[in-house]
Formats: structure tokens, C-alpha cells, sequence
């Protein structure tokens, strides 16, 4: 996987920006509903449609994979190790701002559960059409898919990620060879059907960076959580 220098530099700048602007509205207690919908409508339409889903979280992680798989010049994987450590300690200094806010598809799945979910997390449990999935059920649901992903990669050289990862069903909107993008397109769609009744199933249920932000999210003392905004 090259590493596009010109879809780097926007990706950089919208990943920064819309990161400093919830950190801000956050720590100033003023991110409510409407400024979320706002940034994650800026994030899907810009970072997702205009740009084909980028930042994309899962990609670095779907890079080093198929590295491993093929054993390839380690110049050429570089870049994606030097972003998802990046990515990595961002989660580690300020939680999960990146995938609360920047992300393309956590944005998308935040926009579709505003229709069904409630603002307030006391209030969830007055939400009629849901799905609800304990932790402990997803967090065994997505290291399985993940040791799948990584299985594949190393022994066979088969990319699972780039057949279905959602971040890549984005590209349907801008580019030609639609069929190349079908099958991430029908994930992207699912996905988004689901969040109606299941909040952030990509997330919680398959996301590989998710697993590994998880494991960087147990070192985190002051965390960025879900409030009742």
C-alpha cells in the first residue's frame, strides 16, 4: 500500500482540526448536540465522501499486514507504522477523540444513532428499537475478527480488511470502478443500517484500531468519556 502524499496532508489537517475543536468545545462543556451533529456531518461529507474516507484508522493496521504477509521493503511501510503510532498516542493523551469525532465511519454511525439513541446515557434504556450487546460479548467479538484479520494476512497474504473494511465502501461516492468497491460499499451499508440499533457496531464489534486503542485506553488516567451532553 503507497503511501499518497496528497491525501496525507488534508487527512493531517482535518484529523487535527476537528480533534483541537472537540477537545476545545469538550473541555469548555459546550459540545451538545448540535455542534456533534455539525462535526460529524463535516466529518462524513469531507473526510468521508470528498476524500474517501480519510483519516482512516484501519488502514495503517491493514498496511502492516499485508507487509508481514508479502515481507516487502520495510522503506515502504514506514509511513503507515508512523501514522497509527500517531493514532496510538493520541488515544493515550487524549482518549478517544479520534474515534468519537474524526473518523469517518464512527462519525457516520454517531449521525444514524442520533435518530434512535438517546443524548443521555441514563436515558438508553428508554430507547425503544435497540439492540443491546455487553461488553464483555464485544470486546470477544472483536479480538476473534481481528486474530481472524491477522491469520489471514500473515499465512495466507489475503487482506480481509480490504475486501470489507466500511473506510473503503466510502470510495463508491467518488470513484469510477465501482465494482472494485461493491462489497465494502454493501459493508458500509450494513453498518450504517445497524447503528440504528446497535450504537457503533463497526466499533465495538470489529474495528482492529478499536482493539488496539483499547489496549493503549487501559493506561489512560484522565479520560475523554460519553457525558450526558
Amino acid at each position: 500500500m503507497q503511501f499518497d502524499i496528497a491525501t496525507a496532508i488534508p487527512m493531517f489537517i482535518l484529523w487535527i482540526a476537528i480533534s483541537i475543536v472537540a477537545l476545545i468545545l469538550i473541555n469548555k462543556r459546550k459540545l451538545n448536540k448540535k455542534y456533534s451533529i455539525i462535526i460529524y456531518t463535516i466529518v462524513v461529507v469531507v473526510g468521508g465522501i470528498i476524500l474517501g474516507s480519510t483519516p482512516n484508522s484501519v488502514l495503517p493496521i491493514q498496511s502492516i499486514l499485508t507487509y508481514i504477509g508479502v515481507w516487502g521493503p520495510i522503506i515502504t511501510i514506514l509511513p503507515m507504522i508512523i501514522i497509527l503510532i500517531i493514532l496510538l498516542l493520541t488515544v493515550l493523551l487524549f482518549g478517544r477523540i479520534f474515534c468519537g469525532y474524526a473518523c469517518p465511519v464512527g462519525a457516520l454511525q454517531e449521525l444514524i444513532s442520533k435518530i434512535n439513541f438517546k443524548s443521555s446515557v441514563k436515558k438508553q434504556k428508554y430507547v425503544k428499537y435497540k439492540i443491546d450487546i455487553s461488553l464483555k460479548t464485544a470486546t470477544i467479538i472483536r479480538w476473534i475478527f481481528f486474530a481472524i484479520v491477522i491469520v489471514f494476512a500473515i499465512f495466507w497474504s489475503f487482506s480481509v480488511l480490504q475486501i470489507i473494511s466500511p473506510f473503503t465502501g466510502f470510495k463508491i461516492f467518488t470513484n469510477a470502478y465501482v465494482p472494485l468497491f461493491l462489497i465494502p460499499g454493501i459493508t458500509l451499508l450494513i453498518v450504517s443500517i445497524t447503528s440504528f440499533f446497535v450504537y457503533r457496531p463497526w466499533c465495538r464489534l470489529f474495528c482492529p484500531f478499536g482493539a488496539l486503542a483499547s489496549l493503549v485506553f487501559l493506561f489512560i488516567r484522565n479520560k475523554y468519556v460519553r457525558t450526558e451532553d
